[in-house]
């Protein structure tokens, strides 16, 4: 987050990839209780934590998504 909004979330719709162990999800509820989350993918342990998603997956499935593919290095945005 680069900045945080004012007010607790009634209104807003949070958009995350994926759901996981939910650490992500636990802070962004804590920030905006009355946001509504929704994912791509949402494996168990994630899944209470976010109000919609698109794709269940197991808990042991790891999601290769693009810019995890790289065959070289690519330096990150920040440092650019």
């Amino acid at each position: 987050m680069l900045k945080r909004a004012e007010g607790d979330g009634e209104g807003f719709i949070v958009i995350d990839d994926l759901v996981d162990t939910g650490g992500t999800a636990v802070a962004i509820r804590e920030m905006y209780p009355k946001a509504h989350f929704v994912t791509i993918f949402a494996k168990p342990a994630g899944r209470p934590l976010v109000d919609d998603y698109v794709v269940d997956i197991p808990q042991d499935t790891w999601i290769e998504q693009p810019w995890d593919m790289g065959v070289v290095f690519v330096p990150p945005i920040a440092g650019r």
